[in-house]
């Protein structure tokens, strides 16, 4: 009677693969989740947004806002707008429409975030910083307030997720 190992046993009914295949495997486990728009804003005119999420995060001198919205029909926007230094004027980067895949994706990391569940508020504990980063995330479905919450030097848990999501910090 033969005695395998697992590993010996899975190795011989598992075909192996080829070195390009492992290659491309490694890489696409090692790839950076990224989720920028492709579709340019103007390209796409949609009505009839069900979800729109602003968060604004600011500090001494800089001020950035990025809105995501979904649509019904699947289709997701972000704009993203750059202040600095107090000035007026403002610069468009990275905004547009994701691909259908993308936009799936969006939606299931914004998901993620779990926000409804937030403090209202989040505040610094334990010492008070006199200049530092202030921000707010605004959930409204069909033009009405779901729910807000805001915050200085103090942050959700998942905080990192959240800049990342937008692209803003």
């Amino acid at each position: 009677m033969y005695q395998h190992t697992q590993k010996q046993w899975f190795q011989s009914v598992r075909p192996r693969r080829s070195v390009v295949e492992q290659l491309a495997i490694k890489a696409s486990r090692e790839a950076k989740l990224t989720f920028e728009p492709t579709i340019p804003l103007d390209a796409i005119r949609k009505k009839r947004p069900t979800i729109t999420v602003t968060f604004t995060v600011g500090g001494f001198g800089v001020h950035n806002e990025s809105t995501i919205t979904f649509f019904e029909d699947g289709a997701v926007k972000r704009e993203v707008i750059w202040r600095e230094e107090f000035d007026l004027s403002t610069a468009i980067p990275r905004s547009g429409w994701y691909n259908e895949t993308d936009a799936f994706r969006v939606h299931e990391r914004f998901v993620s975030l779990i926000s409804h569940r937030w403090p209202e508020v989040f505040e610094e504990k334990g010492c008070f910083t006199m200049d530092g980063t202030q921000w707010n995330f605004t959930v409204n479905r069909h033009g009405k307030l779901l729910h807000q919450h805001g915050g200085s030097n103090a942050y959700p848990s998942n905080w990192k997720a959240v800049i990342e999501l937008f692209g803003i910090s």
